[in-house]
């Protein structure tokens, strides 16, 4: 009962998280045509990471780590080792880069508007960055459901 139970908050928890995290390059892309609501839309998505995708995704972590465990899969089992891995360079890639850059960007849009060069490199490297991001939970869930390794 315990492992079902736990099965399923690290299902939701990948649900919630990649359904959010789904959605930002489409309000990304809104707030940038519409740049009268630039700066909201900037702040909405940094909220909805630090509130809701980086807690759930953290979450999935934990609980996937729990399911190894109590499932008693060897981590040398490569599906598993490697979807690790790939978990933890997704959370070095959030937040030693795109949260800084989201941060940047913010800045960049106060000192120098969304037109200028440094803000248009900075918001292509946070959108490169969520791209990576995406093929990252893409591939981990690959892993986790079909186990191919």
């Amino acid at each position: 009962m315990a492992q079902t139970l736990l099965l399923f908050v690290h299902i939701l928890s990948v649900m919630g998280a990649f359904g959010a995290a789904a959605t930002v390059g489409f309000w990304a892309g809104r707030g940038h045509s519409d740049t009268a609501h630039l700066r909201f839309t900037l702040e909405a998505l940094q909220r909805l990471d630090r509130m809701m995708i980086d807690p759930l995704y953290t979450l999935a972590g934990i609980t996937g780590i729990a399911l190894v465990q109590m499932k008693q899969i060897p981590w040398s089992t490569t599906w598993v080792w490697v979807s690790f891995a790939l978990w933890i360079a997704a959370a070095g890639l959030s937040h030693g880069l795109l949260r800084p850059t989201m941060r940047k960007l913010s800045l960049a849009l106060d000192e120098v508007g969304p037109r200028d060069a440094r803000y248009v490199a900075l918001a292509a490297r946070s959108k490169m960055a969520g791209t990576i991001l995406t093929g990252l939970a893409v591939l981990i869930t690959f892993l986790m459901v079909y186990k191919p390794l």
